[in-house]
């Protein structure tokens, strides 16, 4: 009876200690939000809970394990209106709660999806001939299988490896991408080294499973905002949704 009130209280601890080392840039931490955010009722200062969906490696000899919290708040929030308004919805994420205290961080939206994109690709798919399967269909079509240990991405030649499937979590490199969505353009980058992906490929890059949203800004070039736009409905972030951040880099951190 007593685990509960233990793990609040330290995680209570934790967040009220800060702590000084840094996470490297481009570094990734699939998230799942824990509450609905609403473009019609939230306001500018509402707080914002994730937690992570499989174990980190910070590097410095830290990880972060799965369900850690992190946290941000809302930025700007708007209802669409009928003289052709959008609907916007503005947050960021701004501090990780660790075992040593809260870390202080610049974390930008590499890839979002639905609540039900997001379940979609945390169970099995069967196949076409209704066959029982074990594979599952990672965010943007990298496969992965339960009793396998490698990650496959459909290549020009058949079945590429891309990534890992280990005890603690799915990692795969980070591989370069572009997704257009309305008048915006989301760029995302590569990494060299293998990152926590949870339920997406490696070249999962923009929005998934929103009907007609765009995402303005990332978050990488706005000061960390995230900036979420509809021009035919309230936005509705609902919990489950999840989101595949990044660590921005330090030379992002005044720009546009």
């Amino acid at each position: 009876m007593l685990v509960l009130p233990l793990i609040f209280a330290t995680t209570s601890r934790a967040a009220q200690r800060g702590v000084n080392w840094t996470l490297p840039p481009n570094m990734a931490i699939p998230v799942e939000f824990m509450h609905t955010i609403k473009a019609d009722n939230a306001k500018a200062g509402d707080p914002i809970e994730a937690k992570t969906m499989q174990v980190v490696h910070l590097g410095q000899g830290h990880d972060l394990p799965k369900g850690s919290l992190v946290l941000g708040h809302v930025v700007m929030a708007r209802p669409v209106h009928r003289d052709e308004i959008p609907s916007i919805l503005a947050f960021k994420f701004d501090r990780i709660v660790t075992r040593q205290g809260v870390l202080s961080v610049r974390l930008y939206v590499r890839a979002l999806a639905s609540s039900i994109a997001s379940s979609d690709a945390s169970y099995p798919t069967p196949p076409l001939d209704m066959n029982l399967s074990e594979t599952r269909m990672l965010i943007d079509g990298d496969q992965v299988t339960p009793s396998e240990r490698k990650i496959y991405s459909s290549g020009n030649d058949g079945l590429d490896v891309v990534g890992e499937n280990l005890k603690d979590g799915i990692f795969e490199r980070l591989r370069p991408a572009m997704a257009m969505n309305e008048d915006f353009q989301v760029i995302c980058d590569g990494t060299a080294t293998e990152q926590s992906v949870a339920i997406y490929s490696g070249s999962a890059c923009g929005l998934y499973g929103f009907d007609v949203t765009y995402l303005a800004h990332t978050g990488r070039r706005n000061h960390g905002i995230v900036e979420m736009g509809s021009k035919y409905y309230t936005i509705k972030l609902y919990s489950q949704s999840t989101a595949l951040l990044e660590v921005a880099p330090d030379s992002d951190d005044s720009k546009p």
